[in-house]
């Protein structure tokens, strides 16, 4: 009886510990039109809370890619992601989902009809316009979770647009983390940062389009080993580039790290 009372015990406090190191998990709905497909990824785990404002963060990021190819869907991003919180914040999270369907739908018909007006003018000889969007877990740890959410608008032409986001979260809170965020208050991060990717930029120069400085608000993410700074295609770098990725290893800002 005590042997079982002890493992009893001894399960359950081994649960507790792995739970806490588990991260979140991540599972993800799709969005799933004749000419639009996209992956939402959506979180658990990191209690009701902050699980509904990470969702509401990748929900608003996958909506603003829906967005594209709608006229004057880039305008007012700020305005368009309050009013995105408010209307959802603290509702199911179902609600979130349909909206963001409901969008893809119409992202759908206005890719149709933009080809269908561009095929009757002899403007387009694609055989189909197309929204195609993915999401990758960059890093799920005890504290931070790294997701991006990557994008491909095809409306023509020799190549289409990526769309792309990257997102850091308190998984304590579900607060969305800047750059400054994630070090001491009154740290030389900025410096610190920016000598180690002057160094990698000048060993690829040909790659870039100049020097390259790192300013608060540019996307980043962390990956267990290094912080990455993160630039969409155009940024810093020509198209063919890609997206393109800056890391600077944790060893060397650890102690002013404060995940």
């Amino acid at each position: 009886m005590k042997l079982k009372k002890t493992l009893a015990l001894t399960m359950a406090a081994m649960a507790v510990c792995a739970s806490a190191f588990a991260g979140v998990m991540v599972k993800d709905y799709d969005v799933n039109e004749d000419w639009v497909k996209m992956q939402v990824p959506q979180v658990k785990g990191a209690g009701s809370v902050a699980d509904t404002k990470i969702n509401n963060a990748l929900n608003f990021n996958a909506l603003m890619q829906l967005y594209s190819p709608l006229p004057h869907g880039d305008r007012g991003k700020e305005a368009m992601r309050a009013s995105f919180e408010q209307s959802f914040e603290g509702k199911n999270i179902k609600e979130a989902r349909e909206f963001v369907e409901d969008v893809g739908s119409v992202a759908n018909y206005t890719l149709r009809a933009y080809w269908n007006e561009a095929r009757s003018l002899g403007g387009s000889l694609v055989e189909r316009y197309g929204l195609d969007g993915k999401y990758n877990v960059l890093y799920n740890g005890d504290k931070l979770l790294c997701v991006e959410q990557q994008g491909y608008l095809f409306t023509g032409g020799a190549h289409g647009n990526t769309l792309y986001n990257v997102s850091v979260f308190d998984l304590s809170t579900g607060r969305e983390l800047q750059l400054a965020d994630m070090f001491k208050p009154g740290s030389n991060y900025l410096q610190r940062i920016n000598k180690v990717v002057a160094k990698k930029v000048a060993e690829n120069s040909n790659m870039f389009f100049g020097p390259v400085e790192v300013k608060d608000g540019d996307k980043f993410y962390f990956d267990g080993k290094a912080l990455v700074i993160v630039y969409a295609p155009y940024e810093v770098a020509p198209y063919a580039a890609g997206i393109v990725r800056l890391e600077v290893p944790a060893d060397g800002l650890k102690d002013i790290l404060l995940y």
